[in-house]
């Protein structure tokens, strides 16, 4: 460990390479041709709903909205792309769905991710880590507004330019407006950077209607927000000129707030109403900083902080990491007031015990920002932490702000309300975890397999198991190649899976096929979901073609096409298995509930050598225990197919 100064102290990063250096000429997000997209949707049909008689229907609706409404549709798309071109054209449409949503933000949007333990006990303290974080962060957000923070790319080959000087020095000398292009040439190819003017000084505010996200100046916005059972605090971590305060002045103010007692048994916290529908918490907002001056500013101090930090009463042991992930997944406290901020940017939750996540509201981005931000705030306070372990502090000098709100009736019968039913909705929740060591990455490379396709035929192949049907599947693909780029669905349910999935099952019951005819099998999944997982990364996917039209269709008062009122579109679009690949070298877990009432949210990813899944769902839907266990088995199938 070496203490920072100076300079070094207030950066993370001093890139050589400016942080928009490439924003300008990322190429654009296509939008796919409409009768590809078209087919796409019809082939995704065929392993889902085979046998079912509906299908030919929805064969015959889908041409009729290709040949029909779908070109004006289509047109009045290319047409509004062009008014665009600083983003993609599916962005401001994403933005608005998931602001529209009256769906509660915790189970329904935030997901979290969990970082691994730190080294020492020591550093695991709570404050200490708290500190540690908090300096990272902030030494991120400086070199991110500063734009010297390294610009995001995806090196093909990382030992020839990742660190590479020749790249750096042609890379700053080039002009922007062919840059991503030049960068192309080196196998180096940068990734979309908008997201993150989001992540700090961020908040999402309910409104009737639609949700509004709110950017505050980070210039005249220096503090930072810790919560602390359900109480809310703030300090400035900036000082006047702009400079990060230093390390022991920050581990005084969190050590300050740690020590607060614990507010009484009535007590009732504002925090509460942002587990709630979001129009019934945009009328009790309104009514809250109408109530008194002092409630106005105090939300608009919540609203503008750089982000929040959750000191949790709460340890765990290793035994008890479900109970870590339920309250990293909803903070839902039976013994005391909720602890969390739904609606800011980001939080980040720290117990007693030093365990510790990042929990975020989706609107504003998705993974790329949020998993760089994780991973290089740890390892820069992994590899740096300026707080070695707890400290004799004075507390003279504090200046920490406790914000209270102004409460009438009114308010409190609406935080009590909130608070039963988030009570109601997060006691339903059950999460199971599988921590499978005999597979991992490297092993599936060695014997020329897609790791992502096997993880997804595990998946299928539990669930065929249990429920002995296919389920419509979702799995997040990032398009953060193109300017403005989102996501993509990749549909990982396809004929081949099913046919291996079908021959694993009747194999077990009668050893009916060949370990080479099996090993096909797996071969064939693995080539499809490559080229369907490469399609979706490039935009030609049909998911978000398809949702972008009909879009237009509203906005235009149109009557919504046929095709959409299709019951084998509607099914198609209830995901049974929502799953999202979730990792990083300093990644312990995360996760998030499932997408409908009887689905099963699955957050997996490969952690050192192992294959690990957080899966979820509903205690009144689904039996979680169960579908654990078939996926052990499955992974097992697969495992004895590859080794014989």
């Amino acid at each position: 460990m070496s203490r920072l100064v100076g300079q070094s102290y207030q950066y993370l990063q001093k890139s050589k390479i400016a942080t928009n250096k490439f924003q300008r000429s990322l190429p654009r997000l296509k939008i796919p041709k409409l009768e590809k997209t078209c087919q796409r949707y019809l082939d995704a049909l065929d392993p889902i709903f085979e046998g079912d008689p509906r299908l030919d229907q929805a064969r015959k609706v889908t041409k009729e909205f290709e040949h029909g409404p779908a070109k004006e549709l289509h047109s009045a798309l290319l047409k509004y792309d062009k008014t665009v071109k600083h983003t993609s054209y599916i962005n401001n449409f994403w933005f608005d769905m998931y602001l529209s949503s009256r769906a509660p933000l915790p189970l329904n949007f935030n997901p979290f991710l969990a970082w691994r333990d730190m080294e020492s006990d020591k550093l695991n303290d709570q404050v200490v880590r708290a500190s540690n974080f908090l300096i990272s962060a902030i030494r991120f957000k400086r070199s991110l507004e500063e734009n010297v923070l390294e610009p995001e790319i995806f090196h093909l080959n990382p030992k020839k330019t990742a660190k590479s000087s020749f790249y750096r020095d042609t890379m700053a000398m080039i002009p922007e407006a062919i840059a991503t292009y030049v960068s192309f040439a080196f196998k180096a190819f940068p990734l979309d950077m908008s997201q993150y003017a989001n992540l700090f000084n961020s908040t999402r505010v309910p409104r009737l209607g639609k949700d509004e996200i709110i950017k505050s100046d980070p210039k005249t916005n220096r503090h930072i927000l810790v919560i602390k059972n359900g109480q809310f605090y703030t300090f400035d971590v900036l000082d006047d000129k702009g400079d990060l305060v230093p390390p022991e002045q920050i581990y005084a103010h969190i050590k300050h707030i740690a020590n607060q007692p614990n507010p009484s048994e009535n007590y009732l916290s504002i925090t509460e109403l942002t587990t709630a529908n979001r129009d019934f918490w945009a009328k009790e907002r309104e009514h809250l900083v109408n109530l008194s001056d002092k409630n106005n500013i105090n939300i608009n101090k919540l609203d503008s902080a750089i982000f929040a930090i959750c000191l949790d009463d709460v340890s765990y042991k290793p035994e008890q990491r479900i109970e870590a992930c339920h309250n990293f997944s909803h903070g839902s406290n039976p013994n005391g007031p909720l602890n969390r901020w739904f609606d800011k940017s980001f939080s980040v939750v720290v117990t007693k015990g030093g365990h510790s996540c990042i929990n975020f509201e989706h609107s504003w981005g998705d993974g790329v920002a949020i998993l760089r931000f994780f991973n290089d705030t740890y390892n820069d306070s992994t590899n740096n932490p300026q707080i070695s372990g707890p400290l004799e502090v004075s507390h003279d000098n504090v200046q920490v702000t406790r914000l209270d709100f102004d409460l009438d009736a009114r308010l409190k019968a609406a935080i009590k309300e909130s608070r039963k039913k988030h009570s109601i909705v997060t006691g339903n929740l059950e999460l199971g975890a599988v921590e499978y060591a005999k597979l991992n990455k490297s092993y599936f490379k060695a014997n020329n397999l897609s790791p992502d396709a096997m993880s997804q035929l595990s998946f299928q192949l539990a669930f065929k198991k249990l429920y002995n049907k296919t389920p419509v599947t979702y799995e997040s693909c990032s398009t953060a190649a193109f300017r403005g780029g989102r996501t993509e669905t990749v549909r990982p349910c396809t004929n081949e899976t099913n046919q291996a999935a079908d021959a694993i099952i009747k194999n077990n019951q009668s050893s009916s096929f060949s370990r080479d005819q099996l090993k096909d099998l797996l071969k064939k999944c693995s080539g499809k979901h490559y080229q369907l997982c490469k399609e979706a990364s490039m935009g030609d996917g049909f998911d978000r073609h398809l949702f972008a039209l009909r879009e237009l269709a509203i906005r235009s008062n149109k009557a919504v096409p046929d095709l959409y009122l299709d019951p084998i579109f509607q099914n198609s679009q209830h995901y049974t298995l929502s799953t999202s690949t979730l990792y990083g070298e300093c990644f312990a877990g995360g996760g998030f509930a499932p997408v409908v009432p009887d689905g099963f949210g699955l957050g997996y990813g490969y952690v050192d050598a192992n294959f690990g899944v957080l899966v979820s769902s509903y205690k009144d839907q689904r039996n979680n225990t169960q579908f654990v266990q078939a996926l052990n088995e499955s992974l097992d199938d697969i495992r004895k197919i590859i080794e014989n």
